[in-house]
């Protein structure tokens, strides 16, 4: 009993009763949990679910924009692509359809190529007229080759047979110069390859080399200076 006495009798310090009222106010704060009833869990999970189906909504909507956006950048390349199709076409068929004609130049390109054309025929009939020509007269000079001899070799330098020949070459000499053509004494000239054609050659001191020594067949000359016949010579060549 003493000391049960003693220890009720034992003074407590005002620290502790500071502390012993500070926790028995905290206690009193201390507030029960909350407990919420079906109703408001069945509301809270609405709510949740309408969030998401928000936010589900506007990501539908922002893919939707993005395809839209996507599908107008199409439609408008394909048209530009269209545009440029049809364009290309257009000309194309501009390119098609004949133009009207430049009747002055086409009449300009045509009398040109006439007058080529006349120029070109005319050329060609004279290079055939020319062509006959020199062989018909080459086949005539051979005649009158025949007729020289022929009055060459005649003994007697007298009677019908030789002066029947003689006016027959006459006769002859007459028509070459109705034509223009003349016979061109060779012998004792310079041998030229273009009137000229060599058919032996012999040596002779008294005479420079090249030099027409005999005619074998005589020659002929147009007017103009075109040859209408070489002549076949005999030209001097001594030894060096």
């Amino acid at each position: 009993m003493s000391q049960d006495n003693a220890s009720q009798n034992i003074p407590v310090n005002a620290s502790d009763e500071t502390t012993v009222s500070a926790a028995e106010e905290v206690k009193d704060q201390e507030v029960e949990p909350e407990i919420m009833t079906e109703e408001e869990i069945e509301a809270q999970d609405a709510e949740a679910e309408e969030a998401e189906l928000d936010s589900d909504n506007v990501e539908s909507e922002d893919a939707q924009a993005t395809a839209s956006n996507e599908d107008a950048e199409a439609s408008e390349n394909s048209e530009s692509a269209e545009e440029t199709n049809n364009d290309a076409e257009a000309a194309a068929e501009q390119d098609k359809q004949p133009k009207e004609p430049d009747w002055k130049d086409a009449y300009i390109r045509l009398r040109a190529d006439f007058d080529n054309y006349r120029k070109r025929t005319s050329k060609e009939f004279d290079d055939v007229r020319r062509r006959e020509r020199e062989r018909v007269i080459g086949i005539w000079l051979d005649v009158y080759d025949n007729a020289e001899r022929a009055l060459a070799s005649m003994a007697e330098k007298s009677g019908p047979w030789y002066e029947g020949f003689a006016s027959l070459i006459q006769q002859m000499n007459k028509c070459l110069a109705t034509l223009n053509i003349k016979p061109v004494e060779d012998v004792g000239e310079k041998f030229d390859p273009k009137r000229h054609e060599a058919i032996a050659t012999m040596q002779d001191p008294t005479k420079e080399n090249n030099t027409i020594l005999f005619v074998e067949r005589k020659g002929f000359m147009y007017e103009n200076g075109d040859i209408a016949r070489v002549a076949r010579v005999i030209v001097v060549k001594n030894p060096s």
